[in-house]
């Protein structure tokens, strides 16, 4: 599954592995890496969304969206694309307010 990144920071997080954005604590980038590691292996979208220890949990009204949300209650949104039997997940921080992508 190939991975798009919304922000820089989540795309340095994979890139960089010296690198600990602002306000994150080493636990998060864990477990951020860790779900970027999921989406790299998996070939479509059922194998990341049934990883639990990723705790994904699905869009209520969008069946193509999810979120994972780390153990600090920061929350990574997840979009799901797919042509051609082709699967990319879109990775994206969401506010803390809203929690839903």
């Amino acid at each position: 599954m190939d991975r798009e990144y919304l922000d820089g920071a989540l795309r340095r997080l994979v890139t960089d592995a010296g690198f600990q954005p602002k306000g994150w604590i080493h636990t998060e980038v864990k477990e951020y890496r860790r779900l970027v590691q999921g989406a790299r292996a998996a070939k479509v979208d059922t194998d990341l969304r049934n990883m639990r220890q990723l705790r994904i949990e699905p869009h209520a009204d969008d069946p193509a969206k999810a979120c994972a949300t780390l153990s600090s209650g920061r929350v990574i949104g997840l979009t799901f694309k797919s042509s051609d039997g082709h699967v990319t997940v879109v990775l994206e921080l969401l506010p803390p307010e809203t929690g839903t992508p």
